[in-house]
């Protein structure tokens, strides 16, 4: 039958082999992925391993395992299977992500991995590549899904912080406006207008141009539309502020604390709930909240005291270059005391200050004020210090406006992605250990 199975060792099924050195001083861009025990870690221009392969760590990160669908590199760093002996390589994929590494490794300073010890782990498979095959494709499919919202919320947030930078950063409607106002013709600016400004507006006479020109349209009807909806409610005008440079006019120089509380709520023994569902440092990331752990409040960490509402910004203070922040979309979360957590006082200031915190200027901010050689980190009152330029509140609720309808698209992909994470890592040992058989294969 196509579903007959076997016990065996894992050296029966697959030979792993140790990757090969290649220092970062000696890759050459070339397009072929460089795989550490991390996963890919840079480029090179040689192939050593044909695709598909499976990776998983020798040394430093212990555990994790990697289905490469290019030719690739495997680094000394990594084991990689040099032979499937006639197996499924998506199928060894998720039998490997089965095995309890930490029977295999080696008790030294730096722990490892050693080939011929995990080659002697007890494994089952089913005999049949075909239904070894169908096995993976089920979890592949969830897996995809998975990624597939995830690499559509990483495209919305980029949305989120362009639109963000070009009303806060680089005022691109203040720039429209300013050129609408002499015809668009640069030789109409004042000749005092000071060098930082004419460069800019250069710049963005130059990008409206080529958006006319894809449009196949005049600058006036460009900016007609948005006129009448965005830009009519931004000045023509810039004036000197001595904190932070030229800043449209009207506008006002202010601090994120007064725009929202810092660390707003936290849980103690009078108010503690009987249970947690617990976010870490290392569970938030690039905006987003990964894994989320549930605990009785007894048995939680004892840094899980921050209270999270749906909307609030948590911002990572230890090594804030790592980008641990996220927006927060889940009701009754608690998070770490590793996180500051800010709250918007009013509505229409949720995604300007969650942007305004997370934009690249400010985490390298951050970076750069962090106190600490082995953990640098930064300080709630570095946060709530965090400068910003205050606009409007007419211009923060068109702001709110959009990217508030960017991340509840997040939140409502985010609301999938934990279900199917679910799903898959449930069916992934029983699948893999022949507990839960799905039909018949027959063989080819």
């Amino acid at each position: 039958m196509g579903n007959d199975w076997k016990n065996c060792e894992l050296g029966d099924v697959i030979e792993l082999k140790r990757g090969y050195d290649l220092p970062k001083t000696k890759r050459i861009k070339g397009g072929v992925p460089v795989v550490s025990s991390s996963g890919t870690s840079g480029e090179h221009n040689a192939i050593k391993v044909a695709a598909p392969g499976v990776v998983t760590g020798r040394y430093g990160t212990i555990g994790e395992v990697f289905y490469i669908e290019d030719d690739f590199w495997p680094l000394n760093t990594t084991l990689y299977v040099r032979d499937f002996k006639g197996n499924d390589p998506l199928y060894v994929y998720y039998l490997l992500k089965t095995i309890r590494y930490s029977d295999y490794t080696d008790k030294g300073a730096v722990p490892g991995i050693n080939r011929n010890h995990i080659h002697k782990a007890k494994v089952k498979v089913p005999i049949c590549p075909k239904y070894q095959r169908t096995l993976a494709i089920n979890l592949f499919d969830l897996d995809k899904k998975v990624e597939l919202n995830r690499q559509t919320n990483q495209t919305l947030e980029l949305m989120a912080q362009a639109l963000f930078k070009s009303w806060f950063v680089d005022f691109d409607p203040v720039f429209d406006n300013l050129l609408a106002k002499i015809d668009f013709k640069l030789e109409n600016l004042a000749s005092d207008l000071p060098a930082e400004l004419l460069k800019n507006a250069q710049k963005r006479l130059h990008a409206l141009q080529e958006r006319a020109l894809q449009q196949s349209c005049d600058l006036h009807a460009l900016l007609a539309e948005s006129q009448n909806n965005i830009h009519s409610h931004f000045p023509s005008e810039f004036e000197f502020s001595e904190q932070i440079g030229w800043i449209p006019k009207g506008w006002e120089e202010t601090t994120i604390d007064e725009l929202c509380r810092i660390n707003p709520q936290s849980w103690t023994k009078k108010n503690a709930p009987k249970a947690v569902k617990y976010v870490d440092l290392a569970n938030a990331k690039n905006g987003a909240i990964g894994e989320i752990a549930n605990y009785t409040f007894d048995d939680a960490p004892s840094r899980a005291r921050r209270i999270l509402q749906p909307h609030d910004t948590i911002i990572g203070v230890v090594r804030p270059a790592n980008r641990s922040f996220a927006y927060v979309n889940e009701e009754g979360l608690t998070g770490s005391t590793g996180f500051v957590v800010v709250r918007a006082k009013k509505e229409n200031y949720r995604a300007f200050s969650y942007l305004a915190l997370t934009n690249e200027d400010c985490i390298k901010e951050f970076t750069r004020i962090a106190d600490g050689a082995a953990y640098p980190a930064i300080k709630p009152e570095d946060v709530a210090k965090a400068e910003c330029v205050f606009s409007s509140d007419a211009i923060l609720d068109k702001f709110e406006y959009t990217v508030g309808a960017l991340m509840k698209k997040i939140a409502a992909n985010e609301q999938q992605i934990t279900p199917l994470i679910s799903l898959r890592d449930t069916l992934l040992p029983k699948l893999i250990s022949g507990e839960l058989q799905i039909p018949d294969v027959v063989p080819a």
